[in-house]
């Protein structure tokens, strides 16, 4: 991934409206300015990926991933995809599925509804059988029916469901994260054990973000404190001052953002050059990324607190792993969620098999993604995937134990023990904290 450029300056002693508007006009064309190069340097590093899914390469079983190689998000998505081609790896070492290789088909979402669409309907020419992300709630939402018509199954390494209940097992799409109910529950509790009695909650206008703002808030307030602002935000806006000049006059002992990162990079450095001291910061899973934090005002996010999915698997193995295989490059925590997709993937195409690729249809395959993935005879985790395989092709029980934790799902598709960690900025750097 291209070194991201230091966006960082010190704030300006001139306090003037006209100098708060300069400083404001120059961070926000810094942090589009990064997202354009963000997005031609990510080109070239996956332009291998993408361009390899024309069509059918031999005897294989596709598995499609959508991830945002241009666009917005794009920043995290080269460590993504390289965590799928690692297990994939792994999974042909093992045999491939019933004896033919796996064979990984990556297309642009562009973090576009209509593009997302066109990159679905590609994969399933490409013969995919189970779809890997995407980014976003809304794309995914927006792409099921189509995997749904011509039966390829949507698994999402990253995108919780909006409410634990509230999934039409008609459908199952399957997740691997926590719904967002109960990352925004996660939230609001923290936000309560810092001692604070208002808050404001800025959210983007997407199903996912929606959804984690209302649990903030009904959780927050069942906690005894007190929501005084919520601020829906354009994800296409160029600007948020009047947003954040709204949220500075509500006066709030902290605010809470879920959005993506560039929103929440303008949206803070707004705040940097409206406000004459920075908010207590309280943000959202997909802002646990450096992507924010390198490109906001020196300290703006210092002391910002957050939760994310939890990954159980701590020690030094996997990042290891990953670094000798990508040249010294270190996982992200969203890559073990990617590789453990894959690696759930794998053992449920082996199953639904039964010997024999030609074999795997949509019912026996949504049948054995929660069937390998419970505690059902011996567990295999991401360095023994071969051995799981192959216990699985000799008619074993075998069940994929992932670097996420127990992958336990419900038939409906949500996981059913998603936990939630928390972590906090300091000294411009993200650690992990206890809670």
């Amino acid at each position: 991934m291209p070194t991201l450029p230091d966006l960082r300056a010190p704030r300006s002693p001139d306090t003037s409206q006209k100098s708060v508007q300069s400083q404001t006009a120059r961070r926000r064309g810094k942090v589009h300015a990064l997202m354009a190069r963000l997005a031609g340097g990510l080109v070239a590093l996956t332009s291998a990926g993408c361009g390899s899914s024309s069509g059918a390469q031999g005897d294989a079983v596709t598995l499609g991933l959508l991830l945002p190689f241009t666009g917005t998000n794009s920043a995290t998505t080269s460590n993504f995809e390289r965590a799928v081609i690692f297990a994939a790896s792994r999974v042909n070492d093992g045999g491939g599925i019933a004896g033919v290789p796996l064979r990984v088909v990556s297309k642009d979402t562009h973090s576009e509804l209509s593009r997302s669409q066109a990159a679905a309907e590609a994969l399933i020419a490409a013969g995919a059988k189970v779809v890997i992300g995407p980014e976003s709630a809304d794309i995914a939402s927006a792409i099921m029916p189509t995997l749904e018509a011509h039966g390829v199954t949507l698994l999402s390494p990253l995108v919780g469901a909006a409410d634990d209940a509230a999934v039409a097992c008609s459908s199952p799409w399957f997740r691997l994260a926590p719904s967002a109910l109960s990352l925004g529950d996660g939230l609001a509790k923290q936000v309560s054990a810092e001692q604070i009695a208002t808050t404001a909650v800025l959210y983007e206008t997407d199903a996912y973000d929606e959804a984690l703002h209302s649990a903030v808030v009904k959780r927050f307030r069942a906690l005894g404190g007190r929501v005084t602002l919520e601020v829906a935000l354009d994800g296409s806006a160029q600007s948020y001052s009047s947003e954040v000049t709204q949220t500075i006059a509500a006066n709030v002992d902290a605010v809470v953002l879920a959005t993506s990162p560039r929103t929440a990079a303008l949206v803070v450095n707004e705040f940097d050059a409206l406000s004459p001291s920075p908010p207590r910061w309280f943000l959202s899973p997909l802002l646990k990324t450096d992507l924010l934090v390198q490109n906001v005002a020196p300290d703006a996010l210092e002391g910002a607190m957050g939760v994310a999915p939890k990954v159980y698997d701590d020690s030094d193995a996997f990042p290891n792993a990953f670094a000798g295989r990508w040249q010294g490059d270190q996982p992200l925590e969203g890559a073990y969620f990617y590789y453990d997709a894959v690696g759930l993937a794998a053992f449920a195409l082996e199953d639904a098999a039964q010997g024999d690729s030609s074999n795997i249809d949509q019912t026996t395959l949504r049948t054995a993604i929660p069937s390998v993935a419970d505690t059902r005879g011996e567990s295999f985790g991401w360095n023994d995937i071969e051995a799981g395989l192959a216990g699985l092709r000799d008619g074993a029980d075998d069940n994929y134990s992932g670097l996420t934790g127990p992958l336990l799902l419900s038939a409906c598709g949500t996981r059913k023990l998603g936990a939630f960690s928390t972590w906090q900025v300091r000294a411009g750097a993200i650690e992990n904290t206890a809670f």
